[in-house]
């Protein structure tokens, strides 16, 4: 009964080790660039009140409203951007995502997956992995060799696309395309 109960600890405590996100894992490495943001933040943002005649400002704050956490990690560590691909892999497959799209434009992959929200039309999460394949990424004058965006919310993906546009995210163009022909 004794070697039970030890195994069973010992399965439990092995599935939690395991269930660590990709983002809890390297948010303080000194390898990789870091963003997240909290549903508290994004709670606080959508109270906001806009007064201004910016079309675009107020339509931003309506977009934010339906987002709960956004995380990015970017590095141009060869092992431990093997290791975010992997990630990307074992969540889709875990997950159940659904390919989105995919697009190569030059040396530059960017992969689209969602999981659909019971809501016609809406999305509860969103995975964008980017690698180069020779030179680095540059945005903004830094390089990166790959990145990893999680977005979750209960969000239209059309909004997801003017999101990235604005925050200048790499695929936001090639999303924007596929909002635009739906």
């Amino acid at each position: 009964m004794k070697k039970i109960y030890l195994f069973l600890t010992f399965c439990l405590l092995t599935s939690g080790m395991s269930g660590q996100s990709i983002f809890d894992k390297y948010e303080d490495n000194q390898d990789v660039s870091f963003v997240s943001i909290s549903p508290k933040m994004f709670q606080m943002l959508g109270k906001m009140s806009v007064n201004t005649n910016d079309p675009e400002a107020e339509q931003f704050f309506e977009i934010i409203k339906s987002v709960q956490s956004f995380k990015v990690i970017t590095t141009d560590n060869k092992s431990i951007s093997k290791e975010l691909e992997n990630y990307a892999t074992m969540s889709i497959k875990n997950k159940g995502m659904l390919e989105l799209m995919k697009v190569r434009d030059g040396n530059t992959n960017v992969k689209f997956y969602v999981m659909e929200s019971p809501k016609p039309d809406r999305i509860k999460e969103l995975l964008m992995c980017v690698t180069e394949l020779d030179e680095k990424i540059s945005i903004d004058n830094r390089s990166f060799e790959t990145i990893l965006l999680q977005l979750k919310g209960d969000i239209e993906l059309d909004q997801i696309s003017k999101l990235t546009a604005q925050m200048n995210l790499p695929g936001g163009k090639q999303l924007n395309k596929v909002s635009n022909s739906k």
